[in-house]
């Protein structure tokens, strides 16, 4: 019996050392995961905090290009109104040409105009009659007098409306230049950003998808380092002329009128010389530049809309070369920056019909026109759709890129 009791002690005590044992070496573990748990909810707490800083980065940029688009449309819009004020203005001019004309040749058939009227009133058979005639004389003069007096209130006022013209024409130019550098000063950003956005994302990713994140920020990096690397690009005139930028401003904006642009060019654009001879080659297309050509012709005389990239909504310029191209069974990258970046660079007496010419204004590749040979494109711009000369783009000229 003393022996059953021992051995009972016994087990007891070993069963309690084994359960000790055990506490000891779970309950650790325990706490660590719960510690680790916690430290994972903290640490993406964070990362969705700073992902989240990026997006509103981001978005206030947005907000500024917006807000400059609504500028550019009310500035479009204002043109609209403009124009067709000309429009009836020039028409009333005309009528009331036609209407003093036809006068002037009554009178001319009479020995003078005062005669004409003289005789009305001296040919009055009575008291009554003369009154009649001089009322009807006195009127007649008086409306000829308001006709040539409105006629006069026209002309001025059709002057200063193309004066107001030139100038909304000028605001619009620079709108244009300004939104469209924006634009390629946004591309970088946004993807820095999302670089930085795929990092932090990693860093609470499993394994499988750490590798994934890890290879898609690679990617981003390298897009943002050559669109970094694009925003360092100047117009090669500029380059080339900086010693003698300030010369035949007048001339520059002379060519701006001759070649469709009515441009007034930003405070960097002013500094850059006049348009500079070229030389650009004039090869063959291939068949589909061909088509793609055929394609944005159907377009012309269409308004620019800003980040348009389909007949529906409109084009902008890289918009109107990536849908021509698309058409004719090309793929192209959506912006100015993009398609510089895709294509092969060829020099200006290199260059062919349906190859990609590409401007700057100052920093990045911001617009970008179909080459149609014989020192044309044809190009969504701020006044349209329109095939115009490189003369006066010259000055923000980048380079030729060709379609691989």
């Amino acid at each position: 019996m003393g022996k059953r009791n021992k051995w009972r002690k016994s087990m007891v005590l070993a069963l309690t050392l084994a359960g000790g044992l055990l506490f000891n070496t779970v309950q650790p573990t325990v706490v660590h995961a719960e510690e680790t748990s916690q430290q994972m909810i903290d640490k993406k707490a964070k990362v969705d905090k700073e992902v989240k800083k990026l997006h509103e980065e981001l978005a206030k940029l947005q907000k500024e290009i917006d807000e400059k688009v609504k500028v550019f449309n009310k500035v479009q819009a204002d043109i609209k109104e403009v124009d067709a004020n000309i429009v009836d203005t020039k028409k009333r001019i005309e009528q009331r040409s036609t209407i003093l004309s036809d006068r002037m040749a009554a009178y001319q058939a009479q020995d003078n105009t005062v005669g004409t009227y003289l005789n009305a009133v001296l040919e009055a058979r009575s008291l009554a009659d003369l009154m009649d005639r001089v009322v009807a004389v006195k009127t007649l003069m008086d409306a000829d007098q308001e006709l040539v007096d409105q006629q006069e209130a026209d002309k001025a006022n059709l002057e200063k409306q193309k004066t107001t013209l030139d100038e909304k024409q000028k605001e619009l130019q620079k709108q244009f230049q300004e939104l469209q550098q924006k634009e390629s000063e946004m591309e970088v950003k946004k993807a820095e950003n999302e670089a930085k956005s795929l990092a932090l994302k990693a860093q609470i990713a499993t394994k499988q998808d750490e590798e994934r994140l890890e290879a898609e920020r690679k990617a981003a990096e390298e897009e943002a380092a050559r669109l970094r690397a694009l925003q360092a690009t100047t117009p090669v005139v500029q380059a080339t002329n900086s010693n003698d930028n300030n010369n035949n401003s007048n001339d520059n904006n002379n060519n701006s009128n001759d070649n469709n642009s009515n441009a007034n060019s930003s405070s960097k654009a002013n500094d850059v010389k006049s348009p500079q001879n070229v030389v650009v080659g004039s090869g063959s297309g291939t068949a589909s530049s061909g088509d793609a050509i055929s394609t944005a012709k159907q377009f012309l005389g269409r308004s620019y809309v800003w980040g348009g990239s389909n007949p529906s909504t409109g084009f902008d310029c890289s918009g109107l070369v990536q849908w021509s191209y698309k058409q004719a069974g090309v793929s192209l990258p959506r912006t100015a920056s993009q398609q510089y970046l895709a294509t092969q660079r060829i020099s200006a007496s290199e260059a062919r019909v349906g190859d990609l010419v590409f401007f700057s204004y100052g920093s990045g590749v911001a617009h970008v026109g179909i080459y149609l040979g014989n020192n044309t494109m044809i190009d969504a711009q701020n006044k349209g759709v329109v095939i115009e000369s490189l003369d006066w783009w010259n000055q923000y000229l980048v380079g030729f890129g060709r379609i691989q």
